[in-house]
């Protein structure tokens, strides 16, 4: 009897070569199995998009890149935010941005349940924003400047915070000089240009020590490099992800910040090899290894001779430094150069507290009229309409069922900042509403400049809460010191400043000037 014979089909493996070739050739089955991945895939994306919050501005289903989208957020991002705190109160929205999707929180437990989680990232969202993975962005990634960055912020800088006060109220004294000159006659200064220059100089100090702070070529380098790099960044985000990586290479302004920073590491290259040289003459020669103290030598430190490109470590730094330091310097001169009666007592309290107490780290906090104004300021001008900015490096759920999925951006509108019943007449500037505040038990922990919290996103808030604020601070209160002492200010006439908003950005006019003169100081603060 004939045995029976098996089909010749189920002789066949997956991995015969004409097993493929002949399930392309019978249409059905091929169909079955694209048409079942495409709905399984729709049915995943589906409920994904159920997990997530209302969005306020979808993209039209026409708008290829979403740039139509991008750049109508650009031009009402104030409004979508309105509308996510008048419409959704306590409840999380999404918007469309020139940086993608992002779940916009309110700041209330929600911005306190996210601000410590640990899969929630602030230098992988920043790295994603600002291209941080294209050449010229190295400063904006996480792996090439953040971590360096975060440990000589919370390692060294704090720890010297004590020994900076000196060295940088002497640069103050050379960079006004500099920058004002010593007319008597009232002559008009772009307040843009001068807080940029000041606050670049007074950081360099610290951060490069004496070879490079008064180096033009440097200070022109990184000063360029922080305006433009901002520029480059908005302009490349209105281009679609995938052609970033080749469009970088034709932009005028990208172009312009890689030949900044490739400057840049030829400069601070020099000055490392010279220190590396004369630390392995010192060791050989049985002399004291020279330390000097600064941001270099404390990279150095902290490296513990890991590879790491100084360059863009120290580019980072300025920038962290450079832009929102002098974005609060700029906005604080523009109101109180509008109101004399507070430029008096400001340099009152000045004059009384370091005459006492010299001028030293507790003289500065000591400044509380100057510490008021600078939140005062920062309260009614950030530098952002949103903050606490983050990536979902897991999927993240909250108490309210909101769930982060990986991959996914949010952030927390600064919207208490503005509420009556926080603040009493919250849209008027009132330089002294801090210091007040400090007399009170139950505000005075929170009328500090560099106090965070829901009511405060200034300097963000938890985890990632700026490290550098405690100097950032001192360095203004210097900074409005000399220059109040040193010199008169008042407004050009027709002085009307204004504030540019641009998606979340909030910009003071970089054309607005004032009216400044020298005058006598009524304390020599260069021999305190």
């Amino acid at each position: 009897m004939d045995s029976v014979q098996p089909s010749p089909a189920t002789h066949r493996s997956w991995i015969d070569g004409d097993v493929i070739p002949q399930l392309i050739t019978e249409p059905l089955p091929l169909a079955v199995t694209i048409l079942a991945t495409i709905v399984l895939a729709y049915s995943a994306w589906r409920i994904r998009l159920q997990k997530l919050p209302p969005i306020l501005n979808p993209p039209s289903r026409f708008d290829m890149g979403n740039s139509l989208a991008k750049l109508d957020f650009l031009k009402r991002a104030a409004n979508l935010l309105k509308t996510a705190s008048d419409q959704f109160t306590d409840r999380p929205v999404r918007i469309a941005t020139d940086t993608g999707d992002l779940i916009i929180f309110p700041p209330n437990h929600l911005a306190q349940e996210i601000r410590n989680e640990p899969n929630l990232s602030f230098f992988k969202s920043s790295e994603e924003d600002f291209h941080g993975k294209i050449p010229g962005f190295e400063p904006f990634n996480a792996e090439k400047a953040a971590g360096m960055l975060l440990k000589v912020a919370r390692n060294q800088l704090t720890k010297y915070q004590t020994k900076l006060t000196k060295p940088v109220s002497l640069e103050a004294s050379f960079a006004l000089h500099n920058l004002l000159g010593e007319s008597s006659e009232w002559k008009e200064v772009n307040t843009h240009h001068i807080s940029v220059r000041y606050v670049s100089s007074l950081s360099s100090r610290i951060f490069l020590g004496d070879e490079l702070c008064r180096n033009k070529i440097w200070l022109e380098t990184t000063s360029q490099y922080a305006v433009n790099s901002m520029v480059a960044v908005k302009k490349l985000r209105l281009f679609p992800v995938f052609s970033r990586k080749y469009v970088h290479w034709f932009l005028p302004e990208c172009r312009l910040i890689r030949r900044l920073l490739n400057e840049a590491r030829v400069i601070i290259q020099e000055v490392i090899d010279r220190r590396r040289a004369e630390k392995i003459a010192a060791a050989k020669e049985g002399r004291p290894i020279p330390r000097p103290n600064d941001a270099i030598e404390w990279a150095e430190e902290e490296s513990q001779d890991d590879p790491y490109d100084p360059a863009v470590y120290q580019i980072g730094l300025s920038m962290a430094a450079i832009h929102t330091t002098s974005d609060l310097l700029n906005q604080t001169l523009q109101n109180i150069v509008q109101r004399p009666k507070l430029i008096d007592d400001l340099r009152k309290e000045v004059i009384e507290v370091v005459r006492s107490e010299g001028m030293t780290k507790t003289a500065l906090f000591n400044l509380k009229l100057m510490d008021s104004v600078l939140k005062e300021t920062q309260r009614l001008k950030p530098i952002k309409m949103t903050t606490m900015h983050r990536i979902a490096l897991a999927d993240v759920t909250l108490s309210d069922g909101t769930v982060i999925p990986k991959g996914v951006k949010c952030a927390v509108r600064s919207s208490k900042r503005l509420d009556p019943e926080i603040y009493e007449n919250p849209s008027a500037f009132d330089g002294a509403r801090f210091m007040r505040m400090r007399d009170s038990p139950e505000t005075a922990n929170r009328a500090h400049l560099v106090t965070t919290g829901t009511e405060s996103l200034g300097f963000g808030h938890g985890l990632h809460a700026c490290p550098g604020r405690f100097f950032a601070a001192n360095e203004l209160k210097i900074a409005l010191a000399h220059l109040l002492l040193k010199y008169d200010l008042k407004p050009t006439e027709g002085f009307d400043p204004k504030v540019i908003e641009l998606g979340f950005d909030l910009r003071i006019d970089p054309k607005t000037a004032v009216l400044v003169r020298r005058r006598d100081a009524e304390i020599d603060l260069d021999e305190l």
